[in-house]
């Protein structure tokens, strides 16, 4: 039954692509007012695309190199391990446009970057929660934001030693943020139990129907 719940999820069609696709974005939306609020700058995010990969291809489609990444466990009636990535540099970058300092100010990620940061994919992510939350009438618990930085294949390694037992695969959310009109393109993960994942498609789809 397990296998069969996994292939569900791994083969999804387009039509319940664009469905999640569609509640990620207004999860996006929240965030980018959120940011925007409590940054006073213009924020704006979107997410143009969503892919279903086996875990082993993560690496491959956001990124080998060094990456700082947010991390969220989500449980209740979605249980997910969540992440949002990006790269060392734009991290800084985006700490600079958000200060208002010349590109190229911030060289470190010193406790103000990372607390920034931190703030952002917290923020993020609990904005995309809250959206499957409120659509589909389902609580979402969520724990405090934690921040690592290291190369991404070991920063998986914590959901993979969960998740691994149940499924091989992983939905990747390309994450287009845009801050003063500087443009960031990030990944959000998640890894969702496929029992969980699989209800969620369903009452989702049932809600469109």
């Amino acid at each position: 039954m397990a296998e069969n719940i996994e292939e569900y999820v791994k083969n999804l069609d387009e039509f319940a692509k664009s469905a999640l696709l569609e509640t990620f974005n207004i999860g996006a939306s929240h965030a980018a007012t959120a940011l925007s609020e409590m940054t006073g700058r213009e924020v704006n995010i979107s997410v143009p695309d969503l892919k279903v990969v086996e875990i082993k291809n993560v690496p491959e489609i956001v990124g080998e190199d060094v990456k700082v990444v947010v991390y969220i466990e989500l449980g209740k009636d979605f249980s997910s391990h969540a992440f949002f990535a990006a790269d060392y540099d734009d991290v800084l970058r985006m700490f600079d446009v958000i200060m208002g300092n010349p590109p190229g100010t911030t060289t470190e990620l010193d406790d103000m970057v990372k607390s920034s940061f931190m703030e952002m994919g917290n923020i993020l992510i609990s904005a995309f929660a809250n959206a499957l939350s409120q659509f589909l009438g389902i609580t979402i618990e969520q724990t405090p934001p934690a921040l690592t930085i290291d190369f991404l294949p070991a920063i998986l390694d914590l959901a993979l030693a969960d998740i691994g037992k149940f499924c091989d695969y992983t939905i990747i959310l390309q994450t287009d943020i845009k801050i003063s009109g500087v443009e960031f393109e990030e990944h959000f993960l998640l890894f969702p139990k496929p029992e969980d994942m699989k209800k969620i498609l369903e009452k989702l789809l049932g809600g469109l129907a």
